[in-house]
């Protein structure tokens, strides 16, 4: 697997589309994007060979979720980004791959109001049909694989949890 050539390529397929065919950044004051812990992205596996030690507007901690034996390492930004060089969680939000399809995260809806307000159908369909793609790519390597489907246990026990 060469990380650096697949995420690249998977970033190229997001680097223009975005969830609705506006700034939804406009509608919440970015609030994905404030730069602190709570709004911090997981990487996927190997992802972290995309950014240097000198990216000045991103930092790469450990985090609390322990996968393959190790924390997997969470992006939290200065708050204004390199939308270039943003990480794929940050790209696909607020979507994820759940029981075998593209869903709305709801871990998202503490801080996005598209996925609070309105229903996939209503996204813009090339974003979700290019994050679907992602997927299917990401799944066909088994690390990666592996940590969709840790990832959807994870937020299919929150789901459990806020019913």
């Amino acid at each position: 697997m060469d990380a650096k050539k697949i995420y690249k390529h998977i970033y190229s397929l997001l680097d223009n589309i975005t969830p609705i065919k506006a700034d939804c950044g406009k509608l919440c004051q970015s609030a994905c994007c404030k730069g602190d812990e709570d709004t911090g992205m997981y990487l996927f596996p190997y992802e972290e060979i995309m950014y240097g030690t000198n990216e000045n507007w991103i930092k790469i901690y450990d985090s609390d979720f322990i996968f393959n034996k190790k924390p997997v390492k969470i992006a939290i930004c200065s708050g204004k980004c390199d939308r270039k060089k943003r990480p794929l969680s940050c790209r696909i939000f607020p979507l994820f791959k759940l029981n075998g399809k593209i869903s709305i995260d709801t871990r998202a809806k503490k801080i996005c109001p598209l996925a609070r307000a309105i229903q996939l159908d209503e996204y813009n369909p090339e974003f979700v049909k290019n994050v679907k793609k992602v997927f299917n790519i990401l799944n066909k390597f088994s690390e990666t694989k592996r940590y969709i489907l840790e990832t959807e246990k994870i937020i299919n026990e929150f789901n459990f949890l806020i019913r």
